[in-house]
């Protein structure tokens, strides 16, 4: 497009756009060096309650979500932390559970895993292996400790039981919308009950 402007007012309005560009110039330069200048600690408050301030790498980002067996890695690894937060971050308020006994509550899965927990002494998750096919994650896990509280109604019994099984879950959004599971339950609630022999314990290879 062609300028309607004359020379003469051209070259009137040519300086004071050299001292306008040369002003808004200085004023990047500036923001960039204070920017450069706040710590990275001053920038991140955290994954939770982060200010308009916060550093993108501080906050949950949709561009960088965690993998399917990120996600599951993370929950199994809450059995042995906060067990409640962990089901309450990673298990979806929707969930879809088939159990042991076919499907149930998501409610009653937590409830009866603290159960557990609370009712061993020693108490370790441990997986074996996970496997990944795309959304979908496999693994197989063995949790245990020394029976020293009531689990289920079974009063303590001072034994060492072992419960062992395999689960499936299905990953939506960094939750699992979807879980199977399978595994040696009754002859956990043997052991509970003292029917079987005692669990032989071997040190965990290195």
């Amino acid at each position: 497009m062609f300028s309607t402007k004359s020379p003469k007012a051209a070259s009137t309005l040519a300086p004071k756009r050299r001292r306008m560009v040369g002003a808004m110039t200085g004023l990047a330069v500036a923001a960039a060096l204070t920017a450069t200048a706040i710590p990275a600690g001053a920038q991140s408050h955290g994954s939770h309650g982060a200010s308009s301030q916060s550093s993108p790498a501080s906050q949950p980002s949709n561009r960088h979500p965690l993998s399917p067996r990120q996600v599951m890695a993370a929950y199994y690894a809450s059995y042995n932390g906060d067990l409640a937060a962990g089901f309450d971050r990673y298990i979806s308020k929707n969930l879809v559970l088939h159990g042991f006994n076919g499907p149930e509550k998501r409610e009653d899965w937590i409830k009866g895993d603290l159960n557990i927990k609370q009712g061993l002494t020693g108490f370790r998750l441990d997986v074996l292996d996970q496997i990944v096919q795309g959304n979908k994650v496999v693994t197989r896990w063995i949790l245990g400790g020394t029976h020293t509280g009531t689990i289920f109604g079974i009063p303590a019994s001072g034994r060492v039981v072992r419960l062992s099984g395999i689960s499936i879950d299905r990953v939506v959004g960094g939750q699992s919308v979807e879980h199977w599971s399978e595994g040696n339950f009754g002859r956990f609630l043997a052991e509970l009950r003292g029917e079987t022999p005692p669990v032989q314990v071997t040190p965990a290879a290195q």
